[in-house]
């Protein structure tokens, strides 16, 4: 599918783009398109946290309809990654310390820059679809959060605009998302995206659903994508947990 054929709907504000994606389901029939917010007032992250949508970064949300085996559906936090990073490299390829944080963060630096989305969503006819929501620090980062933040413009010294963004970021997108072949490619994908795993056989810190926290040696990827864990002379997959370990400058 060519970049010509996708939709772009660009709102002033809104809640947030993934929630936008569940309330046109039933008016539209041309996807896959894309729902870009100028300004969001209710922007999230996994777990429902709340993500800093400041006016002039990348908000947006791309709706595809699902044609996939559920447990690939996991896979698109990959694929998408894979596509951001392109992305950033397209506005400066002389830039080296682009990481990928499992399962779905984009480090510049020690510092998160971006981060995704996935979605299941289901219209009213029962015709079900996935939102890719992607948020992005273009020009302005929180000061205060969790993990140390940064934007393109911090890292760059220069502006990177929204739509020129988009443009590149639609193009890279729909090029790995070809590219997966709805999960028989993963494999490759998942080979890619190691090459970047941000702390990949270091120690990290994990919050597990339960609350839990966890320590031990990120020593690899099983072949769905899940964290492999050493700990106490023992490994641990996980597929919903993640990293907390503060980042730090070096």
């Amino acid at each position: 599918m060519s970049t010509k054929e996708i939709d772009i709907i660009i709102l002033d504000e809104i809640d947030s783009t993934n929630n936008e994606a569940q309330r046109i389901l039933d008016h539209k029939s041309n996807f896959p398109l894309w729902i870009i917010a100028n300004e969001q007032t209710s922007g999230r992250g996994r777990k429902n946290r709340y993500w800093v949508s400041q006016k002039g970064n990348f908000m947006g949300t791309f709706i595809l309809e699902h044609e996939i085996e559920k447990q690939y559906i996991p896979h698109l936090s990959f694929v998408t990654s894979l596509a951001l990073k392109k992305t950033i490299e397209d506005f400066n390829s002389g830039v080296r310390d682009i990481f990928l944080k499992w399962p779905n963060d984009i480090i510049i630096n020690d510092s998160k820059c971006a981060g995704i989305l996935i979605e299941s969503l289901r219209s009213n006819n029962s015709k079900e679809y996935l939102a890719i929501g992607i948020g992005v620090n273009l020009i302005k980062y929180p000061l205060n959060s969790s993990f140390k933040a940064t934007s393109l413009k911090e890292e760059f010294n220069f502006d990177v605009d929204r739509d020129e963004f988009l443009n590149k970021l639609n193009i890279n997108l729909l090029e790995n998302i070809k590219r997966w072949e709805k999960g028989k490619n993963f494999s490759q994908i998942l080979k890619d995206w190691k090459k970047f795993a941000y702390k990949i056989n270091e120690s990290i810190s994990m919050l597990l659903p339960t609350g839990k926290k966890i320590e031990g040696i990120f020593s690899d990827l099983n072949d769905q994508g899940g964290l492999i864990l050493s700990h106490n002379k023992e490994t641990s997959v996980f597929y919903a947990a993640e990293i907390i370990e503060e980042l730090k400058i070096v």
